[in-house]
Parts: structure tokens; sequence; C-alpha cells
């Protein structure tokens, strides 16, 4: 009896390891490559003149990411307004440019707020959970142009509170909750209590209720939002603040296409064959033949069709006019800022390292993910194994198992595409500095915008001079 049960159970677990990884497919991120590889010039130029390592802004391609984005949204019958999430990267190159452009704002804290009001955003949504009393403050002084999604009743209490000692009215958003399980119930209120805060704030005369807002991150396909618009159009119906309904802010999370991969090792599949004794229990196997997967992702333009249905045949048909508001951040700047390397060190046939660490991304994330490592001294179409480290003292910095190249020696400049999104944002201060970026502009000419973070910025309490506890200045007493 166990032979036979020890044998169906094999054979269950044989046919499980066979069974595609959908949704993932095979595909290629080729390119990616061969748009590097066109640039070449360019990147080597940089490289040459600033030095390693370096992100890169794209003026040109951030420029052709936001029209396409707008383009798809764009709508005969639909008032659209298009905030962009500084989360995603509110470094002062991309903010001013996306200034420029003509988007609104969307800031998730103080700083953001700042930023956005210095930069001259004259619409800025004001998200994020835990609002202090300085940043409420700081959206009172700004209210003209500022709407501040309310995160909690206690939000809409200290917001109202505030409004009327300064004897004046602020617009504002409710934050809806529309996942009520894990780490998502920190944000907003259920829907279920959506009739009691609009209720509560028609006793508030210093806050105007103007619309709700939600998000969902991560989307490669519209099924969420039109679920989601489906889901809302009834609720918004059922109550409504004094002045009515004025938008339904659906928030970002839209996936670009095709900039970076899944290794097939770390799929459930490759998991269980891990736990198994099949495979490595980290990094690739030996028989890894050097191919990846990818994620399905509909094309925004498909997104932007479905969603724009939705929200006429759920919200539209149920509130009449409604403003449709957008949060983008990934989609807009991910393609638009590349990581420029230099190979600082070869160890081996298959080891190299690098002269910048993945502190520059924020965590380890090339440990999982395969975006394409690419030699521009030695340009080439094929993948070629070698673990590529940087330079952090820790064995976790992980460039990438595999370069696109005829070869790699030191010296060689590399190039990680795509990293505009949430990698300046996250970059740690972890052993080295932070590193510099420069801007291709549109016209061509390159220029510096950022230097290298300095040991004086990131300890400006300590100069060169020797003093008795090795550090100089004057140090808080008690």
């Amino acid at each position: 009896m166990a032979s036979t049960y020890s044998a169906s159970l094999s054979a269950a677990i044989d046919e499980f390891l066979q069974q595609d990884e959908a949704p993932l497919y095979p595909g290629e991120l080729t390119s990616m490559v061969a748009r590097a590889i066109d640039q070449q010039h360019i990147f080597l130029q940089a490289a040459q003149r600033f030095g390693t390592p370096q992100y890169m802004l794209e003026e040109e391609r951030l420029t052709a990411q936001i029209q396409r984005f707008r383009a798809a949204f764009a709508h005969p019958r639909q008032h659209t307004w298009v905030h962009y999430a500084f989360k995603a990267n509110p470094t002062l190159p991309v903010v001013r440019r996306i200034r420029a452009a003509g988007l609104a704002a969307d800031v998730s804290s103080g700083m953001e707020l700042e930023l956005a009001i210095r930069c001259g955003f004259d619409r800025i949504v004001f998200s994020g959970p835990a609002k202090t009393d300085d940043e409420l403050e700081l959206a009172l002084r700004h209210a003209g142009r500022v709407t501040v999604h309310l995160d909690s009743f206690l939000e809409l209490e200290r917001l109202a509170a505030r409004a009327a000692a300064r004897g004046i009215s602020v617009n504002a958003g409710i934050r809806l909750s529309l996942q009520s399980h894990g780490a998502w119930t920190k944000f907003g209120i259920p829907a279920e209590q959506l009739p009691a805060f609009v209720e509560r704030s028609r006793k508030l005369q210093h806050v105007r209720v103007q619309g709700v807002q939600f998000h969902l991150s991560w989307n490669r396909q519209a099924e969420g939002y039109c679920q989601t618009l489906e889901r809302l159009g009834p609720l918004l119906r059922a109550q409504a603040p004094a002045g009515g309904w004025h938008f339904v802010d659906i928030g970002g999370g839209y996936y670009p296409e095709d900039d970076e991969a899944v290794y097939p090792w770390l799929t459930p599949r490759g998991r269980i064959r891990a736990m198994l004794g099949l495979q490595p229990a980290e990094g690739p196997p030996d028989d890894w033949d050097l191919r990846y997967l990818l994620h399905p992702v509909q094309p925004v333009e498909t997104m932007a069709a479905r969603i724009h249905q939705a929200f006429d045949r759920h919200i539209v048909a149920c509130l009449g006019p409604v403003d449709l508001w957008l949060e983008p951040g990934r989609y807009l700047v991910n393609q638009a800022v590349h990581l420029l390397l230099q190979v600082a060190d070869i160890k081996g046939p298959e080891v190299a390292i690098t002269d910048g660490g993945t502190h520059l991304l924020g965590w380890e994330r090339l440990e999982t993910e395969h975006v394409p490592l690419i030699n521009l001294s030695q340009p080439g179409s094929a993948q070629r194994r070698c673990r590529v480290f940087g330079s952090l003292c820790t064995p976790h910095d992980v460039w990438g198992y595999t370069y696109y190249g005829r070869g790699i020696d030191v010296g060689d400049v590399l190039l990680l595409p795509a990293q505009g999104a949430y990698v300046q944002t996250l970059a740690q201060r972890f052993i080295k500095p932070l590193c510099q970026t420069t801007v291709l502009q549109t016209s061509g000419t390159l220029r510096r915008e950022e230097s290298t973070e300095t040991f004086a910025r990131r300890y400006p309490r300590c100069s060169g001079r020797r003093s008795t506890d090795g550090c100089s200045g004057n140090r808080d007493t008690a």
C-alpha cells in the first residue's frame, strides 16, 4: 500500500512539474537590447564624460510615454485628469519634466507635497494614511490647488477642525478600501462605511467632499479596474455628498509592457523542484537554457478602452457626467531611466564585479527578476552566462546571471535599462554613496543634473578635522 501511495504521489508531482506556468509565457526582451545597441555611442559618451555608476534620464523616452498614456485615455465625451504619482520617482529632473508636460501631481507625503508646490503644480492630489498635523496645515495653506484624499473618519475630523480654525474650505476625496484582507486594510475606509462617511461630511461645512479614490497595484490587465467600477457605481448612486459627485479617481498601477521577466527556477514549479532537491535552492540550475518567462500585459490602449467602457457603463450611467482621475507613475517613468555601470574586476570566466552596487536599486530585486544587462563595450544580441555582482559587501548584490554581448572584460560599460520606477525612490545608503543623475535631453545634449553623494552630504556634521571623538561639530546634549 505504501509503495502504491508513493508511486501515485511521485506521478502527481511529476505531472504538476510538467504543467505550464500560466499566465507566464516564454518571451523575448531583445527589443530592449537592440534599442540600447542603437544608442551605444550615447551611453558610452555619458560614461566617459561623467563616470559610472550613473542614472540616465532620457527626456525623449519620458515624453513618449506621457504622450502614449494621454493619447490612450483621451476620450471625446469623458473629461480625464492625469496625476503623476510622485512616489514612483520624485527626483527633480523627472518632476520638472512632468510639470512641463502639463500633468497634475499625486503626492503621498508632506515632503512630496512641498516639492509639487515648489515646482508649480496647479492641481495636486494628496493621498496616504496617517497624515500629520503639519502635512494637513501645508495642504490648507494651498487649498486652492490641493485635493486631500481622506483616509479615515479621524482624518476627516482633523482636517475639518483645522480648516474651520483658518476659516477656509478645502476639497476632498474619500479613499475606499475595496480589498478587505492583508496589508491593504491599512488604506482608506471599507466601502460599506461610505454612507456613514458621506453623512458625516455633510455636517462639516469646511470640507467639500467631491469624489472617491481607489487604488489597485500591479495591473497587467484591465479586469480589476472594470470589476471595481461595476461595484462602485451603485454605492455612489445610493449616497452622495452635498454638492454631488464630481470625480472618481481610479488610482495607478498601470504596468509597462515587456521590461522585466521571471526566472523559471523561481516559479511555483521551480520552487517545488528546489524543495525536492531537483535544483539548487538559490540561483539558476546547471541545466538552465537562459530562457525566462514573461507576464502577459495588455497594451495601455487596450486597458484604456476597457476602462472607459466600464466607467461609462457603471459610473456615468449611474451618476451622470463625472470626471475620471488617473494616477500613473511606473508606466510613465520606468522605461525613461537607465543605470550605467562599469566592470571593475573579473573573478573567473563566469564571475564579474561592477563598480556600482544594487543599493542603487533599493533592494535585491535582480536575484529574482530578469532585466537585460547589456555590455555596450562588446555589444551583441546573444545572452552569455555570467554572474554579474555589484561592489557591496554582501553576496546578494546581484545584477543578473547573464549579460548580452560578445564577451566581458574589466573596463566594459554595462547598461541596465528601464529602471525609472521605485529605483531612485528606494535607493539605500548601504556602504556606498548614492550615484549621480545625468540627462539625455531631447536635443541630444548630455548634462549632469545631480552629483554623486559625497561624504559631506551624508555626514554634514563631520568635517575633515580630527577631534577627540573622531568627528567635529557640536553634539546634542541632554
